[in-house]
């Protein structure tokens, strides 16, 4: 189980990491990069057995899909952090990103440009596609936006659920992400969860989620 666990995250890390088809400039100053460390998830957030693991790098033809092409390309990020962590066991697995804007119009113009409803068709198309890859078949059994508290001016949070299952007759794994997106200033962050079953708990997602939210606050960004 716990192979299966760790060769699932690693497929699905690398399809779902937001990189847009063009990014927005990176201008990164040393106050702008360390209020993004300031906001990102840290290891004492988390339960006894969590691990931090080292950032998956975003790949170059992620989120290309027909319908949703996002150009960022006017907009300066000047600043970032990312922080990933999994369980002992391998699931459930938390990325927490952080990223600062020159401006906060430049915040706001990215959040209506990204987070819209092509998002979850792209998604998952990604994510499905990154287990074609490696002979696995993803089938969707639920996607969508869901009801979450508004711990921050911007806030957008969804569920997937797929059934994972590898070669004719292999075993099939329920296996669910949760994605919330948070925005406060010049500063915006995502939360993306991932695990076996029904996933890490909502309870633990709205958690972290608000954990962030404070954090976003208090860079006063």
């Amino acid at each position: 189980m716990r192979r299966l666990a760790v060769l699932l995250l690693a497929l699905a890390l690398p399809a779902v990491a937001l990189a847009a088809d063009t990014d927005p400039q990176k201008r990164f100053t040393a106050a702008d990069n360390a209020k993004a460390a300031s906001i990102v998830l840290k290891r004492a957030d988390f339960a006894t057995g969590w691990k931090r693991m080292p950032a998956t790098p975003d790949s170059p033809d992620e989120f290309r899909c027909a319908g949703y092409d996002p150009d960022q390309s006017d907009l300066v990020l000047t600043g970032e952090a990312q922080a990933d962590f999994t369980a002992a066991q391998g699931s459930p697995a938390v990325v927490s990103v952080a990223n600062v804007f020159k401006t906060r119009a430049q915040a706001t113009a990215s959040w209506t440009r990204t987070v819209r409803a092509p998002l979850l068709r792209c998604l998952t198309q990604a994510l499905q596609e990154a287990f074609a890859k490696q002979g696995t078949k993803a089938t969707v059994t639920r996607k969508g936006a869901i009801a979450f508290p508004r711990y921050a001016p911007r806030t957008a949070a969804y569920r997937f659920s797929f059934d994972v299952s590898q070669g004719a007759g292999g075993r099939t794994i329920p296996f669910t992400i949760h994605l919330v997106g948070l925005g406060h200033g010049r500063g915006d962050a995502m939360l993306m969860t991932m695990g076996l079953g029904s996933g890490l708990p909502l309870a633990q997602v709205k958690s972290f989620a608000r954990l962030t939210a404070q954090r976003l606050a208090a860079a006063r960004l």
